[in-house]
């Protein structure tokens, strides 16, 4: 899954960032706590 990460992460990346990532991690962990978004077409044209 590709997300859009919204914070700099420990052995991910840092804010803006555009990683793959395992679905279940992103879904999970990522998303919920408001450290990543999904990267779909509106979110990659805001960054």
């Amino acid at each position: 899954m590709e997300i859009i990460l919204l914070e700099k992460i420990a052995n991910l990346g840092g804010l803006g960032d555009r990683i793959k990532v395992k679905p279940g991690y992103a879904r999970n962990f990522l998303i919920p706590k408001g450290k990543a978004t999904e990267a779909t077409p509106a979110n990659l044209a805001r960054f």
